[in-house]
Parts: structure tokens; sequence; C-alpha cells
């Protein structure tokens, strides 16, 4: 009897022992990646519908340097509102191409006329027709757009885990105390995984296709860029500016930073690519894409309206420009 009770105690011990080097192994190689973490719930989350978000303020900026000198430079602030059928918007910009600089603004308060001012010549523009035979659509997507809106369902999140590798571990995160938090992912080529490889591969392979198949200009377009707005942009085309890499090209960085609020809502992004290769000469060129936005009055933001009194206006017929190249 007392032999059958060690055997049952050795084999109750065991079992602890096994539970227990089990239980450590698991949480051993349970991945620690908060902010790889944090980062998807911002993709899963069901932020707030459109119906629910009625107006915002979206700033945004977005710069390309080649081999250190910065070719564009873009800025701008812009405001929306939309309730029901209407949808209003304003918006100020800048624009630097190759140090030629211009400012301008646009101002829409429904689908079929919007003004465009010129700040850096005070001219002005009134584009009719700007939504020309699109009404129908643009309703369309409005009342189909909340069927859009949905969480990431398991298949999705299966394939973001796998492309994402390794890289996992190059999340961090930064919590605040009112439940605000920041995801920052800043990693080299060396850490890319291979499918971010392989889809850069693909990019760069549609790019080349793109150039070599660029349509021709229309007689309105070109009517268009004649405008003191545009002139000075054509010897400055960033399309040359930029150079085509066609030999050991590789992504050197990639910088992901978002700031989300309490209810993981995108408060803020900033990003930056910086992309290495030798161009047709076998030239070691570097082109870096930076970009930020950051949202903000949300459900208390009211566009600005344009004041026509005393203006003189050139009208732009956009219905022209249809099925043009």
């Amino acid at each position: 009897m007392k032999k059958k009770s060690k055997v049952k105690v050795w084999m109750i011990g065991a079992a602890v022992v096994a539970l227990s080097l089990f239980t450590v192994t698991a949480f051993a190689s349970a991945p620690n990646t908060p902010g790889y973490d944090a980062f998807k719930e911002v993709l899963k989350a069901n932020h707030q519908s459109g119906e629910a978000m009625e107006s915002a303020t979206v700033r945004g900026s977005f710069a390309v340097k080649v081999d250190g000198e910065t070719v564009l430079k873009l800025g701008g602030e812009t405001k929306v509102e939309a309730k029901g059928d209407k949808q209003s918007v304003s918006s100020d910009f800048d624009i630097t191409l190759m140090g030629i600089e211009r400012s301008g603004s646009m101002y829409s308060s429904d689908a079929e006329t919007i003004y465009l001012v010129d700040r850096t010549h005070d001219l002005h523009y009134q584009v009719i027709h700007a939504d020309h035979d699109h009404g129908s659509k643009q309703h369309e997507w409005r009342d189909e757009r909340g069927s859009h809106h949905r969480s990431m369902n398991k298949a999705e999140e299966a394939l973001l885990d796998y492309m994402a590798g390794d890289l996992k571990n190059e999340f961090s995160l930064e919590e605040y105390a009112n439940g605000s938090k920041t995801i920052t992912v800043d990693i080299s080529k060396e850490e890319l995984p291979l499918p971010v490889r392989l889809l850069m591969d693909v990019a760069l392979a549609a790019d080349k296709n793109e150039r070599n198949h660029t349509p021709a200009v229309s007689a309105e377009w070109e009517r268009v860029m004649e405008l003191p707005f545009f002139q000075g942009f054509d010897q400055a085309e960033l399309a040359a500016l930029l150079p085509e890499l066609t030999e050991d090209v590789a992504i050197e960085r990639v910088l992901l930073q978002m700031t989300v609020d309490a209810n993981n809502q995108v408060q803020s992004v900033q990003g930056k690519v910086e992309v290495s290769g030798k161009d047709e000469a076998g030239v070691i060129r570097r082109v870096e894409i930076e970009g930020a936005g950051e949202l903000g009055g949300i459900n208390a933001t009211t566009p600005d309206m344009y004041d026509s009194a005393g203006k003189s206006i050139e009208v732009i017929d956009a219905a022209q420009f249809e099925n043009r190249g």
C-alpha cells in the first residue's frame, strides 16, 4: 500500500514539474511585442464611422530629397465638413519645387463648383462642372462607405503577422497618462522582412512600366499649365528630377510613427522612406521621401467660405478635361 502511495506521489510530483516546465517555456517563448500589438490594435479598431465624424481638420506635409537636396516640399491645412448630402471643403497649401515657391487656396461648398486662389499672384479661378457626371458615384460612395468600414478579420491578421515576421520586435510603444500612445517602428534594410522586399521589387517594376507609358498631355492641360501658378514648373518637372534606379536598389530605412488617442483613433502620423540604387549611368543615388499628417477638430471644424466680392474671376470648365490625356 505504501509502495502504491509512493508511486502516486511520484507521478503527481512529475506531473507538477512537467506542468511547471511547460508553463515557463510557454511564457518564455510567447512574443513580447507591445509596440506591434498596439499597432495591430489600431488597424483592427473600428473607428468612428463616416456618419459620426462630420467634420475635421487635416494638416499635412510632404517632402522629397534627392542626394540630400530637397526637390519638392508640400504643406497645407484642409478643413472638411460633411452633413447629409452636402460636403464643404477649404484648403490652404504651399508648394516648393526646385526653389520655385507657390501658395494657393481652394474652396468648395457643392459638388459642381470649386474656387481656386493663386495667392502668389493674387489670381482667382472658378472651376465649373467640377463633378460633372460623377454626382451619382459620389452619392453611392457616401451611402455605402459605412458597409466598407469593418475591423480586420482573422485571415488578414494572420497575413499581417506573416509579413511582419521578426519586424514585430522593432516596434516601440510609449504610453501617456491620458490613455493616448505613440507607436514607432524605425528599421534599416537589414531588418526588412522578405515579403516587404519582394513587394518593393514589384513596386519598382510597376514604376518603371509607368515611366515608359506616360500619356501625352492634352491641349487643355497645356493651357492650364500656362497659368501663372504653374509657370516655371515645366522646367523643374518632378519626374525628370527623380532618378530612375535600375541596379542595386535597396530600402535603406523605413520610419513610421503614429500617435493615437485612448480609443485608438489616429491623431498624427509621420513616415519616412530612404531608397538607394544606381541610375542608368551607374551612379549611386539616394532618394528620401518624408510625410506627416495630423488630424484634429473632429466634429468641431467649419471650412472657410470663398468671398467673391470685388474679385476678378476666370472661369475654367472642368468638363473639357474629361476622357483626355
